[in-house]
């Protein structure tokens, strides 16, 4: 019998997958993400200090680099494209590999009005944020372009018939 407990004690104990990571929701860098995108809403990019500034941002197939070309792009939703920006079903987690990386997740319906073509506009999105030294390193979205494609072509439309 005392055999057995010890078999059974060994095999737990090689069972035991130490390699296990940790997926949080009320975390700091979960709760950072939710401020950045309340932000984002509100058209305040005054947000440098949770970026490195050679941010890498991967949308879908493209690759921007650099905080400053991240706002860029941010910043026109707001002054040229669209009016009445909202996200909602906002969903955010953070992942505590055990690796060592940390990566939270964030997924959301953006809406908003084309401020050319006045068209309402729903489109379901997920981003990944990459951490390191309490940064955000890796931006990646992921989302249909094709209503920003649109609202691009009508706004460029819209400002070469105003220089002819």
């Amino acid at each position: 019998m005392k055999y057995l407990y010890i078999i059974i004690f060994t095999i737990l104990i090689g069972c035991a997958d130490t390699n296990q990571s940790i997926l949080k929701t009320d975390d700091e860098l979960s709760s950072n993400i939710k401020m950045l995108y309340e932000k984002y809403e509100n058209n305040d990019f005054e947000v440098s200090q949770y970026y490195i500034d050679d941010v890498i941002t991967r949308i879908n197939n493209t690759e921007i680099t650099g905080f400053e070309n991240l706002t860029a792009g941010f910043k026109a939703h707001h002054d040229m494209l669209y009016n009445n920006i909202e996200l909602k079903d906002l969903y955010v987690h953070t992942n505590y590999f055990a690796s060592g990386e940390i990566w939270t997740n964030a997924w959301l319906t953006w809406t908003g009005t084309g401020k050319t073509t006045g068209k309402e506009y729903s489109n379901r999105a997920h981003f990944d944020y990459k951490w390191e030294n309490g940064k955000i390193v890796v931006v990646q979205g992921y989302f249909d372009e094709s209503i920003e494609k649109m609202e691009i072509a009508a706004y460029t439309e819209a400002q070469n018939q105003n220089q002819e």
